[in-house]
């Protein structure tokens, strides 16, 4: 036996001890069914490939570093502050509770581990795209008097970007106080010389989960996908539109973006500053304390009731995952979802299904070409099982469609800035706002409608008759989906 031949035996011996000890982790772990026969699968059927994604993706040190003593402090926290401020905090009332159950008829699970309470005091403004949203934002910005927090996915020193940083860096110098929670992968072009103006003026700014890229295990997991301002602890914003140039449609974009956010006046601030404050605890190690500052008593603002429902890394329950499932197995007559990226777990997919099924008009905008080839290729695979079930759906033609809206029956609805995929349901800080009213949710509906028209209905024999390469790369998208 030659030496090459010698070294092939005591590497593939190696190889299979290193397999078996890393399936008996897998099992051990208890995860998700479909991720634990995902991962022995890949293994198995892809010998040294299957083991790396598991390295990459599968194994939570990085999270169990990061993470492990997060969720306990942030009870610690809460409950602090529940003492403190039990009437800020504790707003679901008797009076709340019938209404949600006799109005939206939803199982009463938003109050379980997310610190989300029913408020009705809320004026709400629908600002589609970003030629909507920055003009508000700025506005707010530049009238804000005691503080300004931010938490954007993507922050980039283009040229709305600047002007933002530039305002932020303004306001910090007359004495109000900005904070800025960045995710450290999606704004990894936020340059150095805008970061060190920031700092330079007084702008707190802190990173989520800095990437270490010697460190490859698990870097694109676990990121901070949230959208998020608060203003003086009465106006806040949340939606699917980050901070860059291409979220602006005017005379210089090349590429329509279809984007949905809103502006909240009230209440429900609140429970988004509540968010706000225990990631700043996690980036910076700072508490603060929630004072009149940052929790003020608001007058009347208007009349939609609203929940915010919020999810982290280290939760210990799917709370977006299972809001959707709430909404969508609650619907009687019509379910409408526009979603960039549709990869849901099974749970989301048969709810959509059983509610089709049981005469359910449900309604799917997608966008037609998506900015990520391999994850539009996966959402393909589940739009046969869709089409099968009466479910309709439409391809956004006009450009990308990043909106993340649910409409219930004309009188509930959400928007937010989870996507209907595992990484938003597992991975991700997210964080959506649900309305019960009915004026709001047919305002979102005509919206809907108007991008209908900009749409091409999918029919089954098209769906069949997509190329095979995209075929296969769906396939093997959707294998690996539950794993990222």
């Amino acid at each position: 036996m030659t030496q090459a031949q010698l070294l092939s035996i005591l590497f593939i011996a190696v190889y299979y001890i290193v397999v078996i000890i890393f399936s008996f982790r897998i099992l051990l772990e208890n995860k998700n069914p479909l991720k634990t026969q995902s991962y022995l699968l890949l293994m198995t059927l892809l010998p040294v490939i299957g083991l790396i994604i598991y390295l990459l993706f599968g194994i939570n040190f990085r999270k169990q570093k990061l993470f492990s003593r997060k969720g306990f402090r942030d009870q610690k926290i809460i409950q602090q502050w529940i003492d403190d401020y039990e009437h800020l905090l504790k707003q679901s009332s008797d009076n709340m509770r019938e209404f949600l159950n006799e109005k939206a008829k939803l199982p009463f699970l938003f109050w379980r581990n997310n610190f989300s309470v029913l408020s009705s005091n809320n004026r709400v403004d629908i600002l589609n795209n970003g030629e909507r949203k920055f003009p508000k934002l700025l506005e707010k910005i530049q009238n804000a008097r005691n503080h300004i927090h931010l938490e954007y996915y993507i922050f980039e020193n283009d040229g709305i970007g600047t002007k933002i940083i530039e305002l932020l860096c303004e306001k910090a110098k007359s004495g109000v106080e900005v904070r800025l929670i960045v995710d450290a992968l999606g704004s990894n072009h936020l340059s150095a010389s805008a970061i060190q103006k920031m700092n330079q003026s007084g702008v707190q700014f802190k990173v989520y989960n800095p990437v270490i890229f010697s460190s490859l295990a698990n870097k694109v997991n676990y990121r901070d996908h949230r959208k998020i301002v608060i203003v003086d602890g009465e106006t806040g914003f949340v939606g699917g539109i980050n901070i860059a140039d291409r979220y602006i449609n005017d005379a210089n974009s090349t590429h329509f973006w279809r984007d949905t956010h809103c502006m909240i006046e009230g209440e429900a601030t609140y429970s988004l500053q509540i968010l706000f404050l225990l990631n700043w605890y996690f980036v910076s190690k700072e508490l603060i304390q929630p004072t009149k500052s940052y929790f003020p008593t608001i007058t009347h603002r208007g009349d939609v009731v609203s929940s915010i429902i919020s999810s982290d890394p280290d939760s210990d329950f799917p709370n977006l995952m299972e809001s959707y499932f709430s909404m969508i197995t609650s619907a009687r007559e019509e379910i409408l979802i526009s979603t960039p990226y549709f990869i849901p777990n099974e749970s989301v997919l048969t709810a959509l299904k059983t509610s089709a099924k049981g005469g359910v008009k449900v309604v799917l905008i997608l966008p037609e070409v998506s900015d990520s080839v391999f994850v539009h290729s996966a959402s393909l695979t589940y739009l046969g099982d869709l089409l099968k079930n009466d479910i309709h759906v439409y391809f956004y033609k006009k450009g990308m469609i990043h909106s993340k809206v649910m409409i219930i029956d004309e009188e509930l609805a959400t928007i937010g800035t989870a996507n209907m995929d595992y990484r938003s349901f597992d991975n991700n800080a997210e964080v959506n706002a649900v309305f019960f009213d009915s004026e709001l949710a047919l305002d979102l509906k005509t919206h809907f409608k108007t991008d209908l028209k900009e749409a091409v209905k999918l029919d089954y024999l098209t769906w069949k008759k997509r190329p095979y390469k995209l075929k296969l790369l769906g396939s093997f998208g959707r294998l690996i989906a539950p794993l990222l």
